[in-house]
């Protein structure tokens, strides 16, 4: 052994004690051959000296479990190494919580995910669980291999009720990874939470004949809130309320239905007898909307509509004045009202959809 490869194998034992940033103070080959010694017990207790990405890229290699994809993560190993770590903390903590009182654990909520955070480890554990929120880190999507643990989750949980899986960057792949291809315990979900996606009218349709075109859904809510729904989804979704009887509660808000899919929507609703709030506000919906509102409003006789929110939609005076013509429910349709609040109006008060 030669003096050089001593020095650097004492200064990378020493490393973790007394850290250093190499590149100051040794050459660029010897820099990059001391992180290649360095014991990946310094990748955490030493992160501000180390920026080379062999090293973490070496340090990944331990959490192979998880995948450690980099193009999920910026395409940084350094990243890939911090973010998969604490996905694997808090699964660690979560577990060890899950294990003492899982039979009581009713509702499990998760805001700020970490996106390689394997759901179907932890709902394995609680079997009583009826409420799963799950809001990702918006810094970046969901990891493939969180997102294929969905279903699996979702299978392990037959008691669940309750769905939401908010801002998780979802595309129309991912509605079918996790509602289509995987087994989905869609005979007890009540409520389905999909807002603020990136989920077209071809999910949308995924969403409609696994939770609505069937004769067994028992879905009472659906909140698509925020995606890309387009006015090919007014027809899906519209088709899908025709024949359904479970469905109370239905948001459409800020999308992109347009008058023609808005239209398609709400002359759907003339057989169905169900559905008591829609929300359909910020959907650039105009004239053929409004007729078939008020067209509904005329000729169901069996609508159970309680509100209807169509603000924020540039229809002209004559169309405001033909829906607040109609006095078989309450509806808003004021044309200045802000998009930014998630809001019913039902007489004198505010209700939440």
């Amino acid at each position: 052994m030669n003096l050089q490869s001593f020095s650097r194998e004492k200064l990378a034992a020493n490393f973790e004690s007394i850290p250093f940033a190499p590149e100051d103070r040794l050459t660029v080959a010897a820099a990059r051959e001391l992180f290649n010694e360095l014991p990946i017990s310094c990748a955490e207790a030493c992160c501000s000296f180390i920026y080379s990405e062999e090293f973490y890229k070496r340090a990944c290699s331990s959490l192979a479990v998880f995948g450690c994809r980099t193009e999920e993560h910026g395409r940084s190993f350094k990243r890939t190494f911090f973010e998969v770590r604490a996905a694997q903390d808090l699964l660690q903590k979560t577990m060890t919580l899950s294990r003492a009182i899982a039979e009581n654990i009713f509702t499990l909520k998760l805001s700020a995910c970490p996106r390689d955070f394997p759901l179907d480890d932890v709902c394995s554990q609680l079997l009583n669980l009826n409420r799963l929120d799950v809001k990702y880190d918006l810094a970046s999507s969901i990891s493939r291999a969180s997102l294929d643990s969905v279903p699996r989750a979702l299978h392990v949980s037959s008691n669940l009720v309750s769905l939401t899986m908010q801002d998780a960057f979802l595309t129309d792949n991912d509605v079918a990874t996790v509602f289509e291809n995987g087994s989905c315990a869609n005979d007890t979900i009540l409520h389905l939470n999909l807002a603020h996606n990136k989920i077209t009218s071809s999910g949308l349709a995924v969403v409609v004949k696994k939770f609505l075109a069937t004769p067994s859904s028992v879905l009472c809510s659906l909140d698509m809130m925020g995606n890309k729904i387009d006015s090919e989804g007014g027809s899906v979704i519209g088709l899908g309320l025709a024949e359904n009887e479970s469905l109370l509660s239905l948001n459409l808000r800020l999308n992109c239905l347009d008058d023609l899919g808005g239209g398609a929507l709400l002359d759907c609703l003339l057989t169905n007898a169900t559905l008591k709030y829609l929300n359909v506000s910020a959907n650039n919906l105009a004239s053929r909307s409004a007729n078939a509102l008020v067209n509904v409003l005329e000729r169901n006789d069996s609508l159970s509509l309680e509100a209807v929110i169509i603000t924020s939609n540039p229809f002209n005076k004559k169309d405001v004045e033909a829906i607040k013509s109609c006095n078989k429910c309450h509806v808003d349709v004021r044309g200045g009202s802000s998009p930014g609040r998630q809001e019913m109006f039902l007489g004198e008060s505010l209700m939440p959809l």
